[in-house]
């Protein structure tokens, strides 16, 4: 972007800063796709009325109001026209009148956007306390949110509702373990001036707040106790969540009491996963000082026990078996097969896989340790026939054991075929037509709000033709976040995009590294959403950090122009596939050492490498201690199967992507591993050489 093109950007960006958040948002994708090109994309020009509306949006937002006005006249038949009208009724909201409001809500009330604006328009009227006004507009709806239940609450105080008889509805709200909105103070300071929030409530509501592991909530409850022992009691508690350590010290002067007990069995709990080292150490002091009871126990126990397990301890194994067995859970379980995993205790995984409850010992994982534990221990035709049985799912454990059981991978697709009649009566629902139209125009957040206030009242045949029509222009992620239980997993064609093909075969191909694999690796990261951002602020389809971004741009000779670049799908997907292929290099071209080494960073997975690099691929993947990354792998290498699928028809072994530690690779063969069903025909891709 030249120049001067940014300084206009800024100006347009200091005038918005003034204006409500929401509408710094909503506008700031117009400034950006208006100035960045005309039109937006070469193989699609923009209609006249798609250039006038962005135009209007920028003007709006500049404050040209004349010429605001001159461009919104032309578009009263646009499907994207009342959100610059909202937009507008936002920017004047502080001195907004209620003719314009219900004018507005009267032509949108049944769409997202005029349900969005009536909870904005509730929230002005409320800052004016405007009650009158505000019980007129209010819908009465049956599950509004906390924020409109405690305006809905003062709005009837002030307009004279009696409050006791508003006490059942304002005592409804204080039991949670989170801190209220501030909307709701009015309504508590009433109960307050009533006594109705006596001890029990505080207590009640404290407990709550220790739950949920909100340390200044707990805090600020404990603080409304009477003082005196109930006051230490709670502070006590407040303080075994912010600063278990300190709370375990001081615990070994405290006298014996049920206050006491609670308190240091919480800081046990808390303190084991920070350091269950030393707080198997202070268990060990504090099991003789308090008489706990056997819930407390029970819980110090099970958090004990996990912690070893996540440290891989040698003694995991002994804190597992005092866990008694009505606190024992899925998590546990898994960690209790992974710690006899790490130790290739072969007996013991089958003991656990064995004893686990269902529906834990259905499931996937369980079933295909139970099968391998079986092999170890020489009882190979039932490690075949559990091998076999579990081929028939298609995720990554039913894929590794489809290779141990030489059976074909149980792929077989529920193709969804597009009916025209019924999407042209698609496109014709007002919210469903403008998320389209919205995603059309780079406004994404609107569009999926826009998306999913229709979508969730489609049957599920008309789900799929929207789903349809959203891939159809390239916004995927509906169908991956759509198309994620039961039946609805097989529905490959929605679920694995084969998006930016020409692009990542060719950036694959020159960097050496399986084209399957980066869209594999494009769809764990993303879902396919280019403007994907994290919390660790990567950026893109393949979920670049700026700094690793820029070092591979200036390795590649390519013009970095800052974290907004990461949008543009080429230029993310060809600094994508060299630090993937950078990790590849740096072990030993391992595409799940890679993979994991792309997900947590190169420095945790050679740290793991010292501590077990003698286990086998398929162990070491179980034991990773993270569980984002652990599951990340599974996921990339599960997807890098269906990708081949999708390509070829035929798959490259699962397996043969999973060499062991320290074992050379020279790369994956060419695909062989037979699938059930055939893979539906993709169009070819161009030819994968790149272009000057």
């Amino acid at each position: 972007m030249h120049g001067g093109n940014r300084l206009r950007l800024h100006a347009h960006w200091v005038r918005l800063e003034k204006m409500n958040t929401r509408l710094v948002f909503l506008l700031c994708g117009a400034l950006l796709a208006v100035d960045a090109s005309k039109p937006l994309r070469a193989q699609d020009p923009l209609p006249a009325q798609r250039r006038e509306f962005l135009a209007a949006a920028v003007s709006l937002a500049a404050g040209r109001q004349a010429d605001y006005e001159a461009r919104r006249q032309h578009l009263d038949d646009y499907v994207l026209a009342p959100y610059l009208d909202y937009a507008l009724l936002r920017r004047d909201l502080r001195t907004l009148d209620a003719r314009r409001a219900r004018e507005f809500l009267d032509r949108e009330s049944a769409t997202q956007l005029g349900r969005q604006f009536r909870i904005e328009w509730l929230a002005e009227l409320a800052r004016r306390e405007d009650w009158n006004t505000f019980l007129q507009f209010d819908p009465g709806d049956d599950s509004p949110g906390t924020t409109l239940r405690c305006q809905r609450l003062r709005a009837r105080l002030g307009t004279g509702v009696a409050e006791q008889e508003l006490r059942s509805e304002i005592l409804a709200i204080w039991p949670t373990g989170k801190s209220l909105p501030d909307a709701c103070d009015p309504a508590l300071a009433v109960a307050r001036k009533h006594g109705w929030l006596d001890t029990r409530a505080l207590w009640e509501r404290l407990r709550l707040a220790v739950d949920a592991g909100d340390a200044g909530l707990t805090t600020h409850l404990a603080r409304q106790l009477p003082a005196g022992d109930e006051r230490t009691h709670g502070e006590r508690l407040a303080r075994a969540l912010s600063d278990p350590k300190a709370t375990l010290a001081a615990a070994a002067t405290w006298p014996d009491t049920a206050a006491n007990r609670e308190a240091a069995a919480l800081a046990l709990r808390r303190f084991a996963k920070p350091d269950v080292v030393a707080a198997i150490g202070q268990w060990h002091g504090l099991e003789r000082r308090f008489d706990f009871d056997a819930t407390q126990r029970a819980a110090i126990l099970r958090e004990l026990a996990l912690y070893a397990a996540v440290a891989y301890r040698t003694d995991a194994e002994d804190w597992f078996q005092r866990v008694p067995a009505d606190v024992r859970d899925q998590q546990l379980a898994d960690w209790q097969l992974r710690a006899a995993l790490a130790r290739q205790a072969w007996s013991d995984v089958r003991d656990v896989a064995n004893g686990l409850p269902r529906p834990l010992a259905d499931s996937a994982r369980p079933r295909y340790w139970r099968a391998r534990a079986l092999q170890e221990l020489g009882d190979r035709q039932a490690a075949h026939d559990a091998f076999a049985a579990l081929s028939t799912e298609s995720n990554f454990h039913g894929f590794l054991a489809a290779d141990r059981s030489n059976q074909p991978y149980s792929i077989c697709p529920q193709e969804v075929a597009a009916d025209p009649q019924r999407a042209a009566q698609l496109r014709r629902r007002t919210d469903l037509a403008r998320a389209l139209e919205l995603h059309r125009v780079g406004w994404r957040s609107e569009a999926a709000r826009a998306w999913d206030h229709d979508v969730a009242k489609l049957s599920e045949a008309d789900r799929d033709q929207a789903l349809i029509l959203a891939a159809e222009q390239g916004w995927h992620d509906r169908a991956v976040f759509a198309l994620n239980s039961g039946d609805h997993l097989r529905k490959y064609g929605l679920r694995f995009p084969v998006a930016q093909r020409e692009q990542v075969e060719r950036d694959a191909l020159d960097n050496g590294i399986d084209p399957a694999w980066v869209f594999a690796l494009i769809r764990a990261e993303s879902a396919w959403q280019p403007d994907a951002r994290s919390h660790a602020d990567a950026h893109g389809l393949m979920q670049l950090l700026p700094g690793t971004a820029r070092s591979m741009a200036q390795q590649l000779g390519v013009t970095w122009t800052g974290t907004s670049s990461l949008y543009q799908p080429e230029f993310n997907i060809r600094l994508g596939t060299r630090y993937l292929s950078q990790q590849a290099s740096r072990f030993g071209n391992s595409p799940w050492l890679a993979s994991a080494a792309y997900n947590a960073g190169p420095a945790p997975v050679q740290r793991w490498l010292s501590q077990r690099s003698d286990r086998p691929a398929d162990v070491f993947i179980e034991t990773i201690p993270y569980h984002e990354t652990r599951e990340y792998v599974a996921r990339v290498l599960a997807f890098s199967v269906i990708y081949d699928w999708r390509l070829h028809g035929k798959v490259r072994p699962l397996s043969s992507r999973l060499p062991d530690p320290g074992q050379p690779y020279a790369g994956v063969p060419a695909p062989d591993r037979p699938v059930v069903c055939a893979a539906p025909a993709l169009a070819s891709a161009p030819s994968p050489g790149r272009q000057p």
